[in-house]
């Protein structure tokens, strides 16, 4: 009976237990790309950035820390780059996958390819009106068919992105379909634009919103503007300076200015782990 018993523990456990962490790489039919408005390719300054390199890469890069444990539910860290960036390039230039490990929380890391090395904000379908429900939808289809969690249901998802990706971030709690399921939004530099967006969400649902700002990244002045939106609406926020923050503040929406430079307020100061150990 004892060893009986012993063999059924050990059965749980090594169900539960991460069995292939590391970095998986998905092709789907929902990733942002490709996408009719950019088929002809998108042109910025002169410039031209052709479908063919920059808008037809249908990747979505899923990082299992080591600690990660299958549950129920699965919770999500899904991360966006900004202009001129890739999926290859910047969970390591940001050090996202680390953050998240430090950070102990059990959740998975989704980064999706977005306008790869173009200076655009649009991320095709992921913009689109319950584009982001189709996406994860189809993303755990997969990572369940590949036994990598227990069920293709999403948990609580937390946003992050950096700088350009304020437009998909926006576009996803104004019509992607799984506002009840967003629980914090992570804004690293980026609030350029979509005020309205992320302030509907506010008022709506009870989820954290958190925007790190800085002097020259030109966000400066949208930052104050979103700070007396806040005002006027009667939304409280606190305002803080991360040079001096050993660990995030509480509060529902937070503001902080950072001395840093815009590619650099993620992790330097490790600040994207702080926000995630404070994660509710």
């Amino acid at each position: 009976m004892k060893w009986s018993l012993i063999l059924i523990l050990c059965f749980a456990l090594l169900l539960s237990c991460d069995k292939g962490s590391g970095r998986y790489t998905y092709r789907l039919e929902n990733a942002a790309f490709p996408h009719p408005e950019r088929e002809a390719g998108f042109s910025r300054n002169g410039t031209f950035y052709s479908a063919e390199e920059h808008y037809r890469d249908a990747r979505v890069m899923v990082v299992r820390p080591e600690n990660f444990r299958k549950r129920n539910k699965t919770d999500m860290l899904v991360h966006f780059h900004g202009w001129n960036n890739n999926i290859d390039r910047c969970i390591d230039q940001f050090a996202l996958a680390s953050q998240l490990e430090a950070s102990g929380k059990n959740m998975l890391l989704v980064v999706p390819e977005g306008p790869r090395n173009a200076p655009d904000s649009f991320f095709g379908k992921l913009c689109e009106p319950e584009g982001f429900r189709r996406f994860l939808d189809e993303l755990l289809d997969s990572l369940h068919h590949d036994g990598l969690i227990r069920r293709p249901e999403a948990g609580s998802v937390y946003l992050s992105g950096h700088s350009g990706a304020y437009y998909v971030m926006g576009n996803i709690l104004r019509h992607g379909g799984c506002n009840a399921k967003i629980r914090e939004v992570f804004l690293f530099d980026g609030l350029y634009a979509c005020e309205e967006d992320f302030l509907s969400w506010l008022r709506d649902y009870s989820g954290r919103f958190v925007h790190i700002y800085t002097e020259n990244g030109g966000t400066l002045d949208n930052s104050m503007y979103f700070m007396a939106q806040c005002d006027s609406l009667g939304l409280p926020y606190v305002r803080g300076n991360t040079s001096d923050m050993e660990q995030m503040p509480e509060g529902r929406i937070l503001m902080l200015y950072s001395d840093l430079a815009h590619s650099a307020v993620i992790a330097e100061r490790r600040n994207l782990q702080k926000l995630l150990i404070r994660a509710r």
